[in-house]
């Protein structure tokens, strides 16, 4: 169903998670405000948010076609949990300058590194599902800039403090990160973050992620703005 429906079974989530059932999956859709001309009624800026409050419920928000692979993965094989997986109505560019495996098994951690600085790293750019295609395009232009994927947060925090800290370094303090949703919780990793703190409006998706700054060049401004 949208993921704005989520509220009506918020409460059997719960008990899911409560009961950490496994191989339960929630399949959910159309992700942000880019839904469009159905308006804020139906464009959840709080909703992925609010599952991942929720304790023993892994969210996944994939960015591309091979995240979404290991989101599935990941639902039907972990046992701690359910499992809620929301993707998108629009179409996401693929990252296809890196391997499809090292996508999937990066997106398995939870997190990654899915495009590598050049040179001495002097920035890190956090982002889920689809914004992930924004960051790499503001990224591409800085060769001190490291891309990080976060489709599921939850599962990022299980792995080992070796890998967290390899995949964002604490030397590195200039983070910024993207989602087209509430911010709160980004906080955690980074500095600065842009996000949608208010509901949406009614008109195409793609007006509507450009007016809230849900673009390449949007990221980039607010990038340049740190220094």
């Amino acid at each position: 169903t949208f993921l704005v429906f989520v509220d009506y079974l918020r409460a059997t989530a719960r008990v899911a998670a409560l009961s950490e059932l496994n191989r339960v999956s929630y399949i959910l859709t159309h992700d942000s405000i880019g839904v469009g001309e159905d308006g804020p009624t139906h464009q959840p800026v709080e909703t992925v948010s609010g599952l991942r409050v929720i304790p023993k419920l892994d969210v996944y928000r994939p960015g591309d076609a091979e995240e979404a692979v290991a989101a599935m993965v990941s639902s039907v094989t972990r046992e701690e949990g359910p499992t809620a997986l929301i993707f998108s109505r629009q179409n996401l560019d693929q990252n296809n300058d890196m391997d499809f495996m090292a996508r999937r098994e990066g997106a398995l951690k939870g997190g990654y590194v899915a495009k590598k600085e050049t040179e001495d790293l002097d920035l890190i750019i956090l982002a889920t599902g689809s914004e992930v295609q924004h960051a790499l395009k503001a990224a591409a232009d800085l060769p001190g800039a490291r891309v990080v994927s976060m489709p599921c947060m939850e599962a990022f925090e299980r792995q080992s403090d070796e890998y967290k800290e390899e995949v964002l370094p604490s030397s590195c303090t200039k983070r910024i990160a993207m989602e087209a949703g509430v911010t709160g919780l980004w906080y955690k990793y980074a500095s600065k973050v842009v996000g949608v703190d208010k509901f949406g409006f009614s008109a195409p998706g793609d007006i509507v992620m450009t007016e809230y700054g849900m673009t390449p060049e949007n990221l980039s401004a607010e990038i340049a703005s740190m220094d």
